[in-house]
């Protein structure tokens, strides 16, 4: 579970703290419009994060406590994050929009769909865990995981820079 926040966390972080190059860098935007353009990536992943985890929820409490129904709703949201949020990644890849805002929307529905993962694998190993367990063992792979996804972003600058010399 660690593994698995740490890697979400690199991603995660290094995409937040590279928008405002892509923006200056693509579309040659000033670091005041780069950064606004960089905020509504994290207030969709704030807004979809609540509504995953609300929808996922009701879902289950719907169900009975029928554990094959909870299983298939984290594996059902874990999979709108991943594949989410790689077809918006991979439509940015392959072709960079002229219009910045189009780019926008792609790196928002990223974000956007990439906090699904709240009511997937982020709730699917608390909740194994038991109520009495929940609170530790999250903090106990968020620990890791925020430092591994920090040094993440240095790591990944460091591989960008190395790149860009040879």
């Amino acid at each position: 579970m660690a593994f698995a926040h740490a890697a979400n966390n690199w991603g995660l972080y290094t995409f937040l703290s590279s928008t405002p190059t892509f923006y200056s860098e693509q579309y040659g935007l000033n670091i005041r419009d780069s950064a606004l353009l960089s905020i509504v990536p994290s207030v969709a992943g704030a807004v979809c994060g609540l509504l995953a985890g609300y929808t996922a929820d009701q879902i289950i409490l719907k169900s009975n406590g029928n554990d094959d129904r909870k299983t298939l709703v984290r594996k059902i949201f874990q999979g709108v994050a991943l594949f989410g949020a790689a077809t918006c990644l991979l439509t940015l890849a392959h072709h960079i929009p002229e219009q910045p805002l189009t780019a926008e929307a792609l790196l928002t529905g990223t974000v956007g769909l990439q906090v699904f993962n709240s009511a997937g694998h982020g709730a699917a190993g608390q909740e194994k865990a038991g109520e009495k367990w929940t609170g530790l063992l999250y903090s106990v792979t968020s620990l890791p995981g925020v430092l591994f996804g920090s040094f993440g972003v240095y790591l990944t600058g460091q591989i960008l820079d190395m790149a860009k010399q040879n």
